[in-house]
């Protein structure tokens, strides 16, 4: 997922209900789906498509053992056509929950930023800043998890239990 997406979506899910649901507003799902264009949103259904492409695969090998390149043309032909046909009904039903969370104000001022010049950076850098964030998600977890647990070892160990590692 990339780190728009992720900051796109924390916004969502942090953000208060609108005053009025907007689902059926048309000029907001324009604007959702402006958003979703110019955000670089969009080049999510690229992943969707591979992560659902890659899970019928799987399925369809399991059914079929020894017979891989016969799966992989019947993806090539079959599946991933199928799913690319399917995409826009993906992005409509993205924008419908864009324009449920967000007024046709905030959809403009969201736009207005992924036009600017920090916008066009955030889109250009984000590809860079989800494996930085994860390597550093990772390195915090390892270090802190340790850290506690190593803390807490004593206080374990008073109340009958086997701290990890011991």
């Amino acid at each position: 997922m990339n780190s728009c997406l992720v900051l796109i979506v924390a916004v969502i899910v942090l953000a208060p209900p609108p005053a009025e649901a907007q689902a059926k507003d048309p000029i907001a799902l324009a604007k959702a789906k402006e958003l979703l264009a110019v955000s670089d949103l969009v080049a999510m259904r690229d992943q969707m498509v591979s992560l659902v492409e890659s899970q019928i695969a799987s399925l369809v090998l399991e059914a079929n053992p020894g017979q891989e390149e016969k799966v992989d043309r019947a993806v090539a032909d079959l599946i991933r056509p199928s799913l690319k046909r399917r995409m826009p009904e993906y992005l409509d039903l993205a924008a419908a929950i864009y324009a449920d969370h967000f007024t046709r104000s905030e959809l403009d001022q969201l736009l207005a930023f992924y036009k600017s010049p920090v916008g066009q950076k955030l889109k250009r850098e984000q590809d860079k800043l989800v494996p930085a964030i994860s390597e550093m998600a990772r390195n915090w977890v390892n270090r802190v998890g340790n850290d506690v647990l190593k803390d807490a070892s004593q206080g374990l160990l008073k109340r009958g239990l086997q701290p990890p590692g011991a």
